[in-house]
Protein backbone atom coordinates (compact mmCIF):
# COMPACT_ATOMS: atom_id res chain seq x y z
CA UNK A 1 0.00 0.00 0.00
CA UNK A 2 1.35 3.59 -1.41
CA UNK A 3 2.12 5.82 1.62
CA UNK A 4 -0.97 7.90 2.39
CA UNK A 5 -3.12 5.23 1.38
CA UNK A 6 -5.82 3.77 3.40
CA UNK A 7 -7.23 0.41 3.24
CA UNK A 8 -11.22 0.80 3.26
CA UNK A 9 -13.02 -0.66 5.66
CA UNK A 10 -16.24 -2.35 4.93
CA UNK A 11 -18.79 -1.32 7.87
CA UNK A 12 -22.21 -3.06 8.69
CA UNK A 13 -25.18 -0.67 8.27
CA UNK A 14 -24.50 1.85 11.31
CA UNK A 15 -22.44 -0.41 13.63
CA UNK A 16 -19.19 -1.11 11.92
CA UNK A 17 -18.72 -4.86 12.47
CA UNK A 18 -16.90 -6.55 9.66
CA UNK A 19 -17.52 -9.52 7.76
CA UNK A 20 -21.00 -9.91 8.36
CA UNK A 21 -22.81 -11.28 5.02
CA UNK A 22 -24.18 -8.40 2.82
CA UNK A 23 -27.84 -9.02 3.66
CA UNK A 24 -26.75 -6.82 6.94
CA UNK A 25 -25.00 -4.18 4.71
CA UNK A 26 -26.23 -0.52 4.71
CA UNK A 27 -26.18 -0.18 0.58
CA UNK A 28 -30.05 -0.29 0.52
CA UNK A 29 -31.48 3.50 1.58
CA UNK A 30 -35.00 1.59 3.07
CA UNK A 31 -33.15 -0.18 5.35
CA UNK A 32 -34.01 0.99 9.31
CA UNK A 33 -30.37 0.97 11.12
CA UNK A 34 -31.45 -2.18 13.08
CA UNK A 35 -30.90 -4.07 9.82
CA UNK A 36 -34.24 -4.64 8.18
CA UNK A 37 -36.88 -3.31 5.50
CA UNK A 38 -39.47 -0.37 6.74
CA UNK A 39 -40.40 0.83 3.08
CA UNK A 40 -44.05 0.32 2.76
CA UNK A 41 -44.51 -2.99 1.37
CA UNK A 42 -42.14 -4.82 2.26
CA UNK A 43 -41.74 -8.42 4.17
CA UNK A 44 -42.11 -8.92 7.80
CA UNK A 45 -38.59 -9.35 9.47
CA UNK A 46 -38.25 -12.93 10.37
CA UNK A 47 -39.40 -13.32 13.66
CA UNK A 48 -36.84 -14.36 16.63
CA UNK A 49 -37.58 -15.73 19.74
CA UNK A 50 -35.97 -15.49 23.29
CA UNK A 51 -36.14 -18.90 24.16
CA UNK A 52 -33.50 -19.91 26.69
CA UNK A 53 -32.35 -17.22 29.98
CA UNK A 54 -29.42 -17.84 32.08
CA UNK A 55 -27.51 -15.45 35.21
CA UNK A 56 -25.12 -15.17 37.39
CA UNK A 57 -25.32 -11.91 39.34
CA UNK A 58 -24.62 -10.43 42.23
CA UNK A 59 -27.78 -11.99 43.60
CA UNK A 60 -27.00 -15.78 42.40
CA UNK A 61 -27.45 -18.26 39.64
CA UNK A 62 -30.72 -17.80 37.83
CA UNK A 63 -33.65 -16.12 37.02
CA UNK A 64 -35.72 -16.59 40.27
CA UNK A 65 -32.51 -15.00 42.27
CA UNK A 66 -32.19 -12.42 39.37
CA UNK A 67 -36.03 -11.27 39.72
CA UNK A 68 -35.69 -11.10 43.96
CA UNK A 69 -32.65 -9.39 43.74
CA UNK A 70 -34.00 -6.76 41.79
CA UNK A 71 -37.60 -6.90 43.60
CA UNK A 72 -36.06 -6.45 47.02
CA UNK A 73 -32.08 -6.02 46.69
CA UNK A 74 -29.58 -7.97 49.22
CA UNK A 75 -26.58 -8.28 46.86
CA UNK A 76 -23.06 -9.40 47.16
CA UNK A 77 -21.18 -6.33 47.41
CA UNK A 78 -18.45 -6.46 49.55
CA UNK A 79 -14.55 -4.63 49.77
CA UNK A 80 -12.20 -5.52 46.37
CA UNK A 81 -9.86 -7.33 47.65
CA UNK A 82 -7.66 -8.88 44.68
CA UNK A 83 -6.02 -5.27 44.26
CA UNK A 84 -5.57 -2.19 45.36
CA UNK A 85 -7.73 0.67 45.34
CA UNK A 86 -6.94 3.14 47.65
CA UNK A 87 -6.65 6.41 45.95
CA UNK A 88 -9.32 5.46 44.04
CA UNK A 89 -12.51 6.89 46.11
CA UNK A 90 -14.42 3.78 46.00
CA UNK A 91 -13.54 0.48 47.44
CA UNK A 92 -17.24 -1.83 47.55
CA UNK A 93 -17.97 -3.93 44.24
CA UNK A 94 -20.32 -6.83 42.88
CA UNK A 95 -19.61 -10.26 43.57
CA UNK A 96 -21.14 -13.66 42.02
CA UNK A 97 -21.93 -15.55 45.39
CA UNK A 98 -19.54 -17.79 45.82
CA UNK A 99 -20.84 -21.30 45.34
CA UNK A 100 -19.84 -24.77 43.42
CA UNK A 101 -16.10 -23.97 43.58
CA UNK A 102 -15.97 -20.61 41.55
CA UNK A 103 -12.29 -19.41 40.96
CA UNK A 104 -11.62 -16.80 43.60
CA UNK A 105 -11.61 -13.13 42.09
CA UNK A 106 -9.09 -11.87 40.15
CA UNK A 107 -7.94 -15.56 39.14
CA UNK A 108 -7.79 -16.55 35.50
CA UNK A 109 -10.05 -19.44 35.28
CA UNK A 110 -13.15 -17.08 37.10
CA UNK A 111 -14.56 -14.97 33.75
CA UNK A 112 -14.87 -18.14 31.40
CA UNK A 113 -16.02 -20.07 34.49
CA UNK A 114 -18.97 -17.72 34.93
CA UNK A 115 -19.75 -17.61 31.18
CA UNK A 116 -20.08 -21.52 31.09
CA UNK A 117 -22.51 -21.36 33.95
CA UNK A 118 -24.70 -19.25 31.96
CA UNK A 119 -24.15 -20.69 28.92
CA UNK A 120 -24.84 -24.13 30.38
CA UNK A 121 -28.34 -22.32 31.81
CA UNK A 122 -29.48 -20.81 29.52
CA UNK A 123 -29.10 -23.83 26.58
CA UNK A 124 -30.53 -26.05 29.44
CA UNK A 125 -33.95 -23.92 29.57
CA UNK A 126 -34.24 -23.40 26.06
CA UNK A 127 -34.04 -27.45 25.76
CA UNK A 128 -37.12 -27.27 28.70
CA UNK A 129 -39.40 -25.09 26.53
CA UNK A 130 -38.93 -27.31 23.56
CA UNK A 131 -36.48 -25.25 21.39
CA UNK A 132 -33.82 -28.40 19.96
CA UNK A 133 -30.16 -27.42 18.82
CA UNK A 134 -30.02 -25.63 15.62
CA UNK A 135 -28.13 -27.25 12.94
CA UNK A 136 -26.55 -23.76 12.90
CA UNK A 137 -25.58 -21.72 16.09
CA UNK A 138 -24.08 -18.53 16.93
CA UNK A 139 -22.34 -17.54 20.10
CA UNK A 140 -21.73 -13.89 20.46
CA UNK A 141 -19.80 -12.81 23.22
CA UNK A 142 -20.21 -8.92 25.02
CA UNK A 143 -17.19 -8.01 26.95
CA UNK A 144 -15.16 -5.12 28.26
CA UNK A 145 -12.42 -8.02 28.85
CA UNK A 146 -11.89 -10.36 26.09
CA UNK A 147 -9.04 -12.24 27.81
CA UNK A 148 -10.25 -12.30 31.21
CA UNK A 149 -7.38 -11.62 34.26
CA UNK A 150 -5.22 -13.10 31.45
CA UNK A 151 -4.82 -9.63 29.91
CA UNK A 152 -2.54 -7.92 32.72
CA UNK A 153 -0.41 -10.55 32.53
CA UNK A 154 0.18 -11.02 29.01
CA UNK A 155 1.27 -7.29 28.96
CA UNK A 156 3.08 -7.70 32.55
CA UNK A 157 5.01 -10.93 30.73
CA UNK A 158 5.76 -8.47 27.58
CA UNK A 159 7.08 -5.96 29.56
CA UNK A 160 9.74 -8.87 31.05
CA UNK A 161 10.80 -10.04 27.30
CA UNK A 162 8.15 -12.67 26.61
CA UNK A 163 6.08 -12.98 24.01
CA UNK A 164 3.59 -15.52 24.64
CA UNK A 165 -0.21 -15.19 23.58
CA UNK A 166 -3.10 -14.26 25.47
CA UNK A 167 -6.08 -17.04 24.83
CA UNK A 168 -9.36 -15.22 25.16
CA UNK A 169 -11.20 -16.34 27.63
CA UNK A 170 -14.69 -16.80 26.00
CA UNK A 171 -12.22 -19.71 24.21
CA UNK A 172 -12.82 -22.74 26.34
CA UNK A 173 -16.39 -22.44 26.81
CA UNK A 174 -17.30 -21.95 23.35
CA UNK A 175 -15.18 -25.35 22.29
CA UNK A 176 -16.84 -26.76 25.45
CA UNK A 177 -20.13 -26.24 24.38
CA UNK A 178 -19.17 -26.90 20.39
CA UNK A 179 -21.16 -23.63 18.56
CA UNK A 180 -20.58 -24.55 14.86
CA UNK A 181 -21.51 -20.99 13.66
CA UNK A 182 -19.70 -17.88 13.86
CA UNK A 183 -18.06 -17.02 17.33
CA UNK A 184 -19.03 -12.64 17.41
CA UNK A 185 -17.04 -10.87 20.21
CA UNK A 186 -18.86 -7.51 21.15
CA UNK A 187 -16.94 -4.74 23.35
CA UNK A 188 -18.23 -1.45 23.23
CA UNK A 189 -18.31 -0.85 26.82
CA UNK A 190 -21.37 -0.67 28.85
CA UNK A 191 -23.22 -0.70 25.60
CA UNK A 192 -22.11 -4.13 24.49
CA UNK A 193 -24.62 -7.22 26.08
CA UNK A 194 -27.24 -4.81 24.00
CA UNK A 195 -25.14 -4.45 20.35
CA UNK A 196 -24.75 -8.57 21.26
CA UNK A 197 -28.33 -9.22 21.27
CA UNK A 198 -29.03 -6.74 18.11
CA UNK A 199 -26.18 -8.78 16.52
CA UNK A 200 -27.32 -12.27 17.65
CA UNK A 201 -30.80 -11.24 16.06
CA UNK A 202 -29.53 -9.64 12.83
CA UNK A 203 -27.20 -13.27 11.97
CA UNK A 204 -30.95 -14.88 12.41
CA UNK A 205 -33.25 -12.71 10.56
CA UNK A 206 -30.52 -12.63 7.58
CA UNK A 207 -30.47 -15.97 7.42
CA UNK A 208 -27.12 -16.98 8.44
CA UNK A 209 -27.51 -18.70 11.23
CA UNK A 210 -30.41 -20.37 13.42
CA UNK A 211 -30.20 -20.06 16.38
CA UNK A 212 -27.51 -17.52 18.17
CA UNK A 213 -26.35 -17.67 21.90
CA UNK A 214 -25.71 -14.26 23.53
CA UNK A 215 -23.86 -13.66 26.47
CA UNK A 216 -22.39 -11.01 28.46
CA UNK A 217 -20.01 -11.21 30.84
CA UNK A 218 -17.24 -9.55 32.72
CA UNK A 219 -15.38 -9.45 36.17
CA UNK A 220 -13.88 -7.07 38.58
CA UNK A 221 -10.53 -6.39 37.22
CA UNK A 222 -7.91 -3.86 38.26
CA UNK A 223 -7.94 -2.39 34.72
CA UNK A 224 -11.71 -1.31 34.64
CA UNK A 225 -12.11 -0.39 38.17
CA UNK A 226 -8.84 2.25 37.86
CA UNK A 227 -10.40 3.36 34.54
CA UNK A 228 -13.21 3.92 35.72
CA UNK A 229 -12.09 5.63 38.96
CA UNK A 230 -9.68 7.90 36.58
CA UNK A 231 -12.84 9.18 34.66
CA UNK A 232 -14.83 10.67 38.52
CA UNK A 233 -17.60 7.55 37.73
CA UNK A 234 -17.10 5.29 41.04
CA UNK A 235 -19.33 6.45 43.80
CA UNK A 236 -17.97 6.04 47.33
CA UNK A 237 -21.67 4.81 48.21
CA UNK A 238 -24.15 2.94 46.23
CA UNK A 239 -26.00 3.56 42.99
CA UNK A 240 -28.80 6.09 43.27
CA UNK A 241 -30.42 6.45 39.82
CA UNK A 242 -32.37 9.21 38.97
CA UNK A 243 -31.95 10.38 42.38
CA UNK A 244 -31.10 13.93 43.30
CA UNK A 245 -28.35 12.86 45.36
CA UNK A 246 -26.91 10.18 42.77
CA UNK A 247 -23.07 10.07 42.18
CA UNK A 248 -21.94 7.56 40.40
CA UNK A 249 -21.63 3.77 39.66
CA UNK A 250 -20.73 0.96 41.70
CA UNK A 251 -19.55 -1.94 39.38
CA UNK A 252 -20.55 -5.70 39.76
CA UNK A 253 -19.36 -8.72 37.73
CA UNK A 254 -22.10 -11.05 36.11
CA UNK A 255 -23.13 -13.75 33.67
CA UNK A 256 -25.85 -13.12 31.34
CA UNK A 257 -27.03 -15.25 28.50
CA UNK A 258 -29.83 -15.40 25.91
CA UNK A 259 -30.56 -18.29 23.59
CA UNK A 260 -32.18 -16.61 20.66
CA UNK A 261 -34.16 -18.51 17.58
CA UNK A 262 -35.65 -18.19 14.66
CA UNK A 263 -39.08 -18.74 15.43
CA UNK A 264 -40.09 -22.07 13.82
CA UNK A 265 -43.68 -20.69 14.25
CA UNK A 266 -45.47 -24.37 15.17
CA UNK A 267 -47.37 -25.26 17.89
CA UNK A 268 -43.83 -25.51 20.55
CA UNK A 269 -44.05 -23.87 23.91
CA UNK A 270 -44.30 -20.48 23.52
CA UNK A 271 -40.94 -18.53 24.04
CA UNK A 272 -40.13 -16.60 26.83
CA UNK A 273 -40.28 -13.21 24.50
CA UNK A 274 -39.50 -11.84 21.11
CA UNK A 275 -36.81 -9.78 20.20
CA UNK A 276 -39.07 -7.26 17.83
CA UNK A 277 -36.02 -4.96 17.32
CA UNK A 278 -32.62 -2.44 17.57
CA UNK A 279 -30.99 0.28 16.87
CA UNK A 280 -27.96 1.74 17.66
CA UNK A 281 -25.89 5.38 17.69
CA UNK A 282 -22.74 7.01 18.49
CA UNK A 283 -22.64 10.37 20.00
CA UNK A 284 -21.51 11.93 23.18
CA UNK A 285 -21.15 15.53 24.49
CA UNK A 286 -17.60 13.88 26.60
CA UNK A 287 -15.92 10.44 26.69
CA UNK A 288 -18.39 9.33 30.07
CA UNK A 289 -21.38 11.83 28.94
CA UNK A 290 -23.74 10.76 26.61
CA UNK A 291 -25.55 12.88 24.37
CA UNK A 292 -29.18 13.07 24.51
CA UNK A 293 -29.93 13.37 21.16
CA UNK A 294 -27.64 10.30 20.64
CA UNK A 295 -29.78 8.21 23.31
CA UNK A 296 -33.24 9.42 21.09
CA UNK A 297 -31.54 8.29 17.75
CA UNK A 298 -30.83 4.82 19.32
CA UNK A 299 -34.32 4.58 21.04
CA UNK A 300 -36.51 5.70 17.38
CA UNK A 301 -34.27 3.38 15.16
CA UNK A 302 -35.10 0.27 17.80
CA UNK A 303 -38.60 1.56 17.64
CA UNK A 304 -38.80 1.81 13.74
CA UNK A 305 -36.73 -1.56 13.35
CA UNK A 306 -39.25 -3.12 15.14
CA UNK A 307 -41.99 -1.74 13.56
CA UNK A 308 -43.46 -1.02 16.67
CA UNK A 309 -45.43 2.56 17.92
CA UNK A 310 -44.10 4.58 20.65
CA UNK A 311 -47.76 4.09 22.28
CA UNK A 312 -47.35 0.08 21.97
CA UNK A 313 -44.10 0.38 24.93
CA UNK A 314 -45.53 0.08 28.42
CA UNK A 315 -42.14 -0.31 30.13
CA UNK A 316 -39.00 1.36 29.64
CA UNK A 317 -35.79 -0.74 31.74
CA UNK A 318 -33.83 2.22 31.59
CA UNK A 319 -29.72 3.10 31.62
CA UNK A 320 -30.02 4.31 34.64
CA UNK A 321 -26.06 4.74 35.99
CA UNK A 322 -27.00 7.22 38.68
CA UNK A 323 -24.35 9.68 37.33
CA UNK A 324 -24.68 13.18 37.06
CA UNK A 325 -24.86 13.68 33.41
CA UNK A 326 -25.32 9.96 32.33
CA UNK A 327 -29.96 10.18 34.24
CA UNK A 328 -30.26 13.62 32.55
CA UNK A 329 -29.52 12.96 29.25
CA UNK A 330 -30.95 9.23 29.23
CA UNK A 331 -34.69 10.94 30.29
CA UNK A 332 -34.44 13.92 28.29
CA UNK A 333 -33.82 11.75 24.98
CA UNK A 334 -36.92 9.21 26.53
CA UNK A 335 -39.15 12.73 26.57
CA UNK A 336 -37.80 13.38 22.63
CA UNK A 337 -39.01 10.11 21.85
CA UNK A 338 -41.65 9.24 23.88
CA UNK A 339 -43.15 13.05 24.52
CA UNK A 340 -46.52 13.47 27.01
CA UNK A 341 -46.77 9.57 27.21
CA UNK A 342 -43.59 9.12 28.86
CA UNK A 343 -45.52 9.93 32.15
CA UNK A 344 -47.65 6.88 31.72
CA UNK A 345 -44.48 4.32 31.41
CA UNK A 346 -43.43 2.87 34.34
CA UNK A 347 -39.54 3.47 34.21
CA UNK A 348 -37.14 1.63 36.00
CA UNK A 349 -33.78 1.09 36.39
CA UNK A 350 -31.84 -2.02 37.58
CA UNK A 351 -28.47 -1.09 39.00
CA UNK A 352 -28.80 0.08 42.48
CA UNK A 353 -29.75 -3.92 43.03
CA UNK A 354 -27.20 -5.45 39.95
CA UNK A 355 -24.47 -3.08 40.04
CA UNK A 356 -23.53 -1.52 36.50
CA UNK A 357 -22.56 -4.96 34.98
CA UNK A 358 -20.34 -3.54 32.41
CA UNK A 359 -20.02 -5.61 29.27
CA UNK A 360 -22.77 -7.83 30.52
CA UNK A 361 -25.21 -4.51 32.06
CA UNK A 362 -26.83 -5.05 28.75
CA UNK A 363 -27.35 -9.06 28.70
CA UNK A 364 -28.91 -8.73 32.10
CA UNK A 365 -31.10 -6.25 31.91
CA UNK A 366 -32.68 -7.36 28.79
CA UNK A 367 -33.69 -10.75 30.83
CA UNK A 368 -34.95 -8.40 33.37
CA UNK A 369 -37.42 -6.68 30.39
CA UNK A 370 -38.13 -9.91 29.51
CA UNK A 371 -39.26 -11.46 32.73
CA UNK A 372 -41.26 -8.16 33.13
CA UNK A 373 -42.94 -8.72 29.86
CA UNK A 374 -43.72 -12.57 30.81
CA UNK A 375 -44.50 -12.02 34.80
CA UNK A 376 -46.81 -9.08 34.29
CA UNK A 377 -44.98 -7.29 37.31
CA UNK A 378 -42.94 -4.15 37.49
CA UNK A 379 -39.97 -4.19 39.33
CA UNK A 380 -39.20 -1.11 41.21
CA UNK A 381 -35.85 1.31 40.89
CA UNK A 382 -34.11 0.80 44.42
CA UNK A 383 -32.31 3.37 45.65
CA UNK A 384 -34.40 6.35 44.22
CA UNK A 385 -35.41 8.10 47.54
CA UNK A 386 -35.55 11.76 46.24
CA UNK A 387 -36.75 12.52 42.99
CA UNK A 388 -36.09 15.69 41.68
CA UNK A 389 -38.68 18.11 41.46
CA UNK A 390 -38.37 17.88 37.08
CA UNK A 391 -38.78 14.51 37.01
CA UNK A 392 -41.74 14.28 39.73
CA UNK A 393 -44.69 13.73 37.52
CA UNK A 394 -42.95 10.21 35.54
CA UNK A 395 -43.26 6.85 36.73
CA UNK A 396 -40.10 5.28 38.37
CA UNK A 397 -42.52 2.70 39.90
CA UNK A 398 -41.09 3.05 43.61
CA UNK A 399 -41.80 1.31 46.08
CA UNK A 400 -42.54 -3.11 45.90
CA UNK A 401 -43.07 -4.85 42.83
CA UNK A 402 -46.50 -3.99 40.91
CA UNK A 403 -48.58 -6.24 38.79
CA UNK A 404 -49.75 -4.43 35.79
CA UNK A 405 -51.34 -5.24 32.28
CA UNK A 406 -48.65 -7.20 30.39
CA UNK A 407 -47.15 -4.72 27.92
CA UNK A 408 -47.38 -5.38 24.62
CA UNK A 409 -43.51 -4.33 24.31
CA UNK A 410 -41.10 -3.32 26.54
CA UNK A 411 -37.89 -1.27 25.97
CA UNK A 412 -34.09 -1.52 27.28
CA UNK A 413 -31.45 1.43 27.02
CA UNK A 414 -28.05 0.76 27.08
CA UNK A 415 -25.59 3.69 27.23
CA UNK A 416 -21.56 3.03 26.73
CA UNK A 417 -18.56 4.95 27.29
CA UNK A 418 -17.90 7.26 23.98
CA UNK A 419 -20.90 7.95 22.99
CA UNK A 420 -22.28 4.19 22.15
CA UNK A 421 -25.75 3.88 22.74
CA UNK A 422 -27.95 0.90 22.01
CA UNK A 423 -31.78 0.32 22.38
CA UNK A 424 -33.63 -3.25 22.23
CA UNK A 425 -37.51 -4.03 21.71
CA UNK A 426 -38.73 -6.95 22.78
CA UNK A 427 -42.41 -8.27 22.51
CA UNK A 428 -44.49 -10.28 25.13
CA UNK A 429 -44.91 -13.94 23.67
CA UNK A 430 -48.72 -14.46 24.87
CA UNK A 431 -50.87 -12.61 22.95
Amino acid sequence: MRRGAHRRRRTVGHRGFDRLPHRLSHRARDRSPGGCPVTAGTATPRAVAVTGLGVLSVGGAGTEALWRLCANGGGNFRPVEHFDVSGTGARIAGFVPDTHGAPAPGSDGRLPYLLHRALAQALADAARRGAHDRARTALVLATTDSAGCATAEAWRAWADGSRESCRPAWAPPAEAVRFDGPVLPVGNASAAGAAALGVGADLIRSGVTERAVVCGVDTITETAFQGLASLRTLSPGGCRPFSRSRSGIRISECAAALVLDADPGDDSAPPHAYLRGWGSSNEADQAARPASKGVAKAVSRALSDAAVPPGDVGYVNAHAAGTRHGDVAELDALERVFGDRLAGIPVSGSKAALGHCQGAAGTVEAIVTVLTLARGEVLPTLGLEDVPEQWSHLDFALGAPRRSTPPRAGLTVSCGLGGSNVAVVFGRAAA
